[in-house]
């Protein structure tokens, strides 16, 4: 009885750890719109040391994200630069996290590991670094992180060859590889009763994310200083022009390949709602009515959840922003790559606590019974994520105002937003970011050199 309340306070205890309440708050303040309630808990939770270097990666990101709304600048590149040194050191913390915390990991669930970032983490947030450079001016910083951008880009293709080629191998080498092997075979029918289709979370072409290709060939059409970087926009905008199919990207391409046709206008770049998210979805299957030797068996995995717009459109006049690419397509496609990984592992983990807990109920009905509680407690799927990335972006450009200001009219609204344009008259990006109807709009003006 002693070992079964230890277990049992051990079990509620780790319930207590898939969502925290820190996670749940800063979701509800999105909601109401209190950005700087959030953006004060979001630079509190990334655990920032004596000289502000960040300790938790992903709330490093959800910082770094709101300072940049509320046009912090500045303070949002170090939050940002933290998060990246973060994730250079990611490799090193997987390693030490195959002592005490895969031990964790494989007795409770993946909640115990670090967060280990996306390729869509690490190419938003070499975007968000080079678009706060651009903001202010230091066009030097803002091209090398733009190239990081770029680079980043062209390996998440062979990334993903790389992750699935492993996957097949961690099946194969599995102890239990016909147990495995036949959970994945009948996974699909599994989600569809549970009305989930897999098969829509469909990755961009070679794991692209559009926008960020868009935005790195905008960036060095406008402030290009050579041919070289003329070619570099043409080879950008054609692949998102490839991707989106977007007529905007079309005439900035027909730009680059005709530089001297380039004329003073206003670009605007709308980045909208909140991304898609995580929630659990749970397959319980207590086995006491079947087996007196096992009492619960069961497991818990992510399943994405669409992500939702803050208005449906941005507009100047009559003109209205048309669609440039989807992140929720971007998360859920690369979801959908590792999600063969997270099965598998839940299964291997759902069969070794199933094995132990026959094992102690053989040993004693009351120990058997404690590890069933606990198992069935500690069977939680792994929900974290970057929650503040957008989810759609939309495009449109017009002409530059002859009063040098631009009024934007987002729908349902009923006051406009005037923004101030740099003179002289030049090619400028108005950045407009809106998480949702309750929040005002953060907008920042991007000036050509």
């Amino acid at each position: 009885m002693r070992r079964l309340v230890i277990t049992s306070v051990c079990a509620i205890v780790l319930a207590g750890c898939a969502t925290p309440e820190s996670t749940r708050n800063f979701k509800l303040e999105l909601q109401a719109g209190n950005i700087p309630a959030a953006t004060e808990r979001a630079v509190k939770e990334s655990e920032p040391d004596k000289e502000g270097q960040p300790e938790d990666l992903l709330w490093a990101l959800e910082a770094g994200t709101l300072l940049r709304y509320n046009t912090l600048s500045e303070r949002s590149t170090r939050m940002l630069d933290g998060a990246e040194v973060l994730m250079k050191d990611d490799d090193t913390r997987n390693v030490l996290a195959s002592g005490g915390n895969q031990v964790a990991a494989a007795l409770t669930n993946d909640n115990a590991l670090p967060y280990s970032p996306n390729v869509y983490d690490t190419v938003m947030l070499n975007t968000y670094k080079a678009l706060n450079f651009w903001q202010q001016g230091d066009y030097a910083n803002a091209r090398v992180e733009w190239n990081r951008t770029d680079d980043r880009q062209r390996r998440a293709a062979e990334h993903f060859e790389s992750e699935i080629a492993k996957q097949r191998d961690e099946v194969a080498s599995s102890e239990n590889a016909d147990l495995v092997g036949r959970s994945l075979s009948s996974s699909d029918a599994v989600f569809e009763k549970a009305g989930i289709d897999v098969s829509q979370w469909t990755p961009y072409a070679g794991y692209i994310n559009p926008a960020a290709l868009y935005l790195h060939g905008l960036y060095f059409l406008l402030n290009s200083e050579d041919k070289s970087d003329y070619e570099r926009a043409r080879t950008s905008l054609e692949r998102a022009f490839a991707l989106t199919n977007h007529a905007q990207v079309k005439a900035d391409l027909e730009s680059a390949r005709n530089p001297k046709k380039l004329k003073p206008a206003v670009w605007i770049v709308f980045e909208n709602g909140l991304a898609a998210s995580k929630r659990e979805l749970r397959i319980d299957l207590p086995l006491f009515l079947v087996t007196g030797a096992v009492h619960y068996t069961g497991i818990a995995l992510p399943v994405m959840e669409d992500g939702s717009q803050a208005y449906s459109h941005i507009a100047v006049g009559r003109q209205q922003s048309q669609p440039l690419a989807d992140m929720d397509t971007i998360i859920k496609g690369e979801f959908k790559t590792r999600f063969n990984a997270i099965l598998v592992r839940e299964i291997i983990r759902a069969t070794a606590k199933t094995v132990l807990q026959k094992q102690l109920n053989d040993q004693n009905p009351w120990l058997g019974l404690a590890a069933a509680i606990a198992q069935a407690a500690s069977t939680q799927a792994d929900l974290r994520g970057w929650i503040t990335l957008p989810h759609d972006f939309q495009l449109m450009q017009v002409p530059y105002p002859k009063d040098n200001v631009l009024t934007l009219t987002l729908p349902g609204t009923e006051v406009d937003i005037d923004v101030p344009l740099p003179e002289p008259k030049r090619p400028v990006v108005v950045y407009v970011r809106a998480i949702n109807t309750a929040a005002p709009a953060s907008i920042q003006v991007l000036a050509s050199k």
